[in-house]
């Protein structure tokens, strides 16, 4: 077990008291629990009451909200920091991923502390203004990243509809992310998709010109294979074979035509 001096020391390279005056930190090491943990427990879980915080003297711990996980937290780290200001029930679980000393400090001897010690709360308070600089940077980027991913939405329904255009995801894969990487192989593979349809067309329209073709053939065979059309071509072969005895006269082998007479003569 740590002394006194010992839980002090750690509270000095605690992140959350760097700018506590030592004359502050003996109180605080006074009061601080010393707690082993071993790897695998849970040292509280999303919904238990929060009164109290802790300071991770050594080993590591995972905050989590179930299977979701939010962040490691290691040597120097504080975690249930805004149980000192209020009493909601914890917001996630931390569970230790080995074998971890932290030092608990209760809510109500702490609250006692910062009312005739400011400054202990200085630094609770600037940690925990951190904490929201970044929490409203993760929202910020949380909604570029869903806006993206609804990009990348849109142009799938674009590929489906045959509207697809580069530019609906052009921004997305700039990203250098997993969510880049899926924008980029989706990109190839619509621009497949096009290239397929483009040659699927073309086959389409070829294929259309082939079968009006046949479909030409085969009604010029029917017509020609048709009883009328084989007695027509019967009829001109007997022509043919007339005109070729002299049987029948043409404008070439017209008989001369007598000449009439003079029906203005008189005849005795």
């Amino acid at each position: 077990m740590m002394n006194v001096d010992e839980r002090r020391l750690v509270l000095r390279h605690a992140r959350i008291f760097e700018t506590t005056p030592d004359a502050a930190l003996v109180p605080l090491a006074d009061m601080a629990e010393e707690l082993v943990v071993a790897a695998g427990q849970q040292i509280f879980t999303r919904g238990d009451p929060g009164d109290r915080m802790y300071v991770i003297a050594a080993g590591r711990v995972r905050v989590h909200d179930g299977d979701l996980l939010l962040n490691y937290l290691d040597v120097g780290d504080a975690f249930g920091e805004l149980s000192i200001f209020d009493s909601e029930p914890r917001s996630a679980s931390v569970t230790t991923v080995q074998e971890t000393t932290v030092l608990c400090l209760r809510q109500v001897p702490l609250h006692a502390l910062v009312s005739v010690n400011p400054e202990v709360a200085h630094g609770i308070i600037g940690v925990l203004c951190h904490h929201l600089r970044n929490r409203v940077r993760d929202v910020v980027e949380d909604y570029s990243y869903i806006s993206q991913v609804r990009q990348l939405t849109v142009a799938a329904h674009a590929v489906e509809d045959g509207t697809y255009e580069p530019e609906l995801v052009a921004e997305v894969t700039q990203r250098a992310d997993a969510l880049g990487q899926l924008a980029r192989t989706f990109q190839r593979m619509a621009d497949e998709v096009q290239a397929r349809e483009r040659q699927l067309r073309s086959q389409i329209q070829e294929l259309r010109i082939e079968i009006d073709r046949t479909r030409q053939a085969r009604q010029v065979s029917e017509i020609t294979e048709s009883d009328y059309f084989q007695q027509l071509r019967r009829s001109a072969e007997e022509l043919r074979r007339s005109v070729a005895r002299g049987n029948v006269a043409t404008p070439g082998n017209a008989s001369p035509v007598p000449d009439s007479p003079d029906l203005g003569e008189s005849h005795g």
